[in-house]
C-alpha cells in the first residue's frame, strides 16, 4: 500500500481508508484536547476544517456524481468519523451533542470550497478567491482564545426577574426547603443530568451547600462524578448571595459559575419582585457560538429556579 495508491482510490475496501483516516483524526483530536487549546477556536474551528480537506483528499468521490450528493457524502464520512473518535477518546454525549454542529459546519466547509477532484479541468475551473480566501478565514477565525488579547470578554451575568405571589418571609422559608428538581425544567435544560442528592445542613448564612452528580457519559458507563459547592454568603431580609467554592461536576468543563445573586423587592399588593442574577465565565470559544448557548443554559436555569425553588414550594404548601 503506497500513499498513491491511496491518493487514486485504492486500498479496497474503502473501510481500510477509514481505518487509516480515523487513526489520523484522533491523533489531532488528542494532542490539541491534550494541549492549551482544548478550549478555544483552534480546536473547535481549524480542526473540524482539516478533518474536512483529510476527507476530501483521502475519501473517494465516485465519477458522475452532482456536487450536492457530493456533499452529502462528505457529510455521512464527517459524522462516521467524529462519532468514532470520539468513543475512542471517551467523550462524552453532551460533549459531541453541542460540538457536532460546528464540528460539521467547519468540515463541510472545507469540502464545500474544493474543486470536484474527478474533473480534470479543475484548477482551470476552480474560484481561485475562494479557494485561498476560506482558509485564510478560518485560520483567523481560529486565533479567538489563544491569547487575552485575541479573546471576547468571557465574563457575564444573567439577571432573570419574575413577580411572585409571595412575602420575603416566605421566600427565606422556600429557601430552606429540600431542594427537589425533578419537574418543570424546558427541553433544553431536559439535556442535563440532575443531581443524585443535595446536602443542604441549613439555609443560613455561612452554610455550604453541596450537590453531587453523576454523568454517564455513554449513557450508560464511562461515569463522571463530581460535586458542586455552594456557600451561602449573605442572608438579608431582602437579599440573599451564594458563591461557588469548588466545581468538579461535568459542568466545570464548560463554564465557571461564580455565584448568584437574590433581590427581593416588596409591591405594593403584598407581591415581591425577585430578581435572581447569575454570575459565569465562559470557558469555551468561539463566543460566536458558545456564548449564546451558555446564555440560554444560564437564563432557563433562572427562570427554573424561579419558578421552582424561590416562588413554588410555598405555593404548594
Amino acid at each position: 500500500m503506497t500513499l498513491k495508491d491511496i491518493l487514486i482510490g485504492r486500498p479496497k475496501p474503502v473501510w481500510i481508508r477509514y481505518l487509516l483516516i480515523l487513526g489520523a483524526v484522533t491523533l489531532l483530536t488528542r494532542l490539541v484536547l491534550d494541549s492549551r487549546f482544548a478550549t478555544t477556536s483552534l480546536f473547535y474551528c481549524l480542526v473540524p476544517y482539516i478533518i474536512g480537506v483529510i476527507l476530501y483528499v483521502f475519501v473517494p468521490q465516485p465519477k458522475g456524481w452532482f456536487k450536492v450528493k457530493r456533499i452529502g457524502r462528505h457529510l455521512l464520512a464527517t459524522i462516521i468519523v467524529m462519532l468514532a473518535s470520539s468513543a475512542i477518546l471517551f467523550e462524552g454525549f453532551l460533549c459531541v451533542l453541542f460540538a457536532a454542529p460546528i464540528y460539521i459546519l467547519f468540515a463541510l466547509l472545507a469540502f464545500a470550497v474544493m474543486p470536484n477532484r474527478e474533473d480534470p479541468e479543475r484548477f482551470k475551473k476552480a474560484d481561485v478567491f475562494k479557494v485561498s480566501f476560506v482558509p485564510l478565514a478560518v485560520l483567523v477565525i481560529s486565533v479567538e482564545g489563544l491569547t487575552d488579547t485575541t479573546s471576547f470578554p468571557r465574563e457575564e451575568a444573567i439577571t432573570r426577574t419574575q413577580t411572585l405571589n409571595l412575602t420575603p418571609e416566605q421566600i427565606h422559608a422556600n429557601l430552606a426547603r429540600p431542594v427537589h428538581l425533578e419537574e418543570g425544567r424546558s427541553k433544553f435544560l431536559s439535556i442535563f443530568p440532575l443531581p443524585d442528592r443535595v446536602d443542604a445542613p441549613a439555609f443560613a448564612q455561612g452554610q455550604t451547600h453541596t450537590a453531587y452528580f453523576t454523568y454517564r457519559r455513554w449513557g450508560f458507563t464511562n461515569v463522571h462524578r463530581g460535586e458542586t459547592q455552594l456557600h451561602i454568603k449573605t442572608v438579608e431580609p431582602l437579599l440573599v448571595e451564594t458563591e461557588i467554592t469548588k466545581n468538579t461536576s461535568y459542568f466545570s468543563n464548560y463554564l465557571t459559575i461564580h455565584g448568584t445573586q437574590i433581590k427581593m423587592t416588596p409591591q405594593a399588593d403584598g407581591a415581591t419582585a425577585v430578581s435572581l442574577t447569575i454570575r459565569y465565565r465562559r470557558d469555551l470559544d468561539p463566543a460566536w457560538y458558545f456564548g449564546p448557548l451558555q446564555r440560554r443554559a444560564i437564563r432557563e436555569s433562572a427562570d427554573y429556579l424561579l419558578a421552582n425553588i424561590v416562588g413554588k414550594a410555598a405555593e404548594n404548601a
